[in-house]
């Protein structure tokens, strides 16, 4: 409607009767003319009249159209404004049918379950690591990622630079001799993302250590 245009494609879905005939265009719903229109040039023209008749068809749902136009008001809320008689059409004392708008409105979300996370009770139980970037600015060395690992017991994080992203199998290798090294405990798992970087022959260092 915006653009001036009717489909008589989506007209005939919803049941409408199209008659073309003579230079004349007549919409029709059973035995009611809804709108008529004029050929004019290669465009049917069309002087739509509302139709008594067809709101007088609609005064036994009027109550659920007040709903919907008063942005789903209350059944409480209708009836005042009944009483008042400054909703025209809609008659005091009518029942308001279920509106399904309204029931999925007022359903509540199942909340999360509150829990304490659990931390490892060593270092090195479980690192967590994952790659980041690409960055806007590089740095001096032309490093344009890094790569963090994370120890889940102490919390204690890891940066490492790098060129590109295939440079983190050999980055863990060397954290991972490090950190053994420094704290006398072996990496008993290693937690990431499974994007490409950790694939290969990163996965096959894992599974033989």
């Amino acid at each position: 409607m915006r653009l001036n245009l009717i489909s008589t494609g989506l007209l005939d879905d919803e049941g409408y009767t199209n008659v073309f005939a003579k230079r004349k265009w007549k919409l029709g719903e059973n035995s009611l003319v809804l709108a008529r229109g004029k050929k004019e040039n290669t465009l049917y023209m069309t002087h739509a009249k509302v139709s008594n008749g067809y709101l007088n068809a609609l005064a036994e749902d009027s109550i659920e159209l007040w709903h919907k136009r008063l942005s789903h008001m209350s059944e409480k809320g209708l009836q005042i404004l009944a009483k008042r008689e400054a909703l025209t059409g809609m008659k005091k004392g009518m029942p308001i049918k279920s509106c399904t708008h309204c029931l999925a409105g007022k359903q509540h979300r199942t909340s999360f379950q509150h829990g304490h996370a659990q931390i490892k009770p060593n270092v090195l139980d479980i690192v967590y690591s994952d790659v980041c970037g690409p960055m806007t600015t590089s740095t001096f060395g032309g490093a344009r990622y890094f790569v963090t690992f994370i120890d889940d017991h102490s919390r204690k994080v890891w940066a490492y630079a790098l060129r590109t992203k295939d440079q983190v199998y050999e980055v863990f290798k060397q954290f991972h001799a490090s950190v053994e090294r420094e704290t006398g405990r072996s990496l008993k798992c290693i937690r990431t993302d499974n994007e490409g970087e950790y694939m290969g022959a990163f996965r096959n260092y894992c599974r033989s250590n």
